[in-house]
C-alpha cells in the first residue's frame, strides 16, 4: 500500500467526519430536531458523493440556510467548512 492509497483510504473519514459535523451545524442552525436532524445531517453527507471536492457540500447548506432565511453565504460556509476539517484532522491524529 501507498502512501497515496492510505491518504485515499482515509481521505473519506475525514470528509465524511467533516460532512456529519457541518450536517449537525446548519441543522441545528434551521432549529431541526432529532429525527429531523439525523435525516438532515445523512442528505449532507450524501450530498458530497454527487461530484468532486466540497464544493457540493457549500452550495447545499448556503442553499438550505437561504431558504430558511438566513443571511449566510457561500463564503461564510466554506469557512466553517474549513476550520471543521481542520478540527477533524487535528481530532484524528490525536487518536493515534
Amino acid at each position: 500500500m501507498t502512501t497515496s492509497d492510505i491518504e485515499y483510504a482515509t481521505r473519506d473519514q475525514v470528509n465524511a467526519r467533516r460532512n456529519y459535523l457541518m450536517g449537525l451545524w446548519a441543522g441545528r442552525m434551521l432549529g431541526l430536531r432529532e429525527r429531523q436532524l439525523s435525516e438532515y445531517v445523512y442528505e449532507v453527507m450524501i450530498s458530497d458523493h454527487k461530484e468532486p471536492g466540497p464544493q457540493v457540500v457549500v452550495r447545499k447548506l448556503s442553499r438550505d440556510l437561504a431558504d430558511a432565511g438566513m443571511e449566510i453565504g457561500e463564503a461564510e460556509v466554506l469557512r466553517q467548512l474549513t476550520m471543521t476539517e481542520k478540527s477533524v484532522r487535528s481530532e484524528l491524529l490525536a487518536t493515534d
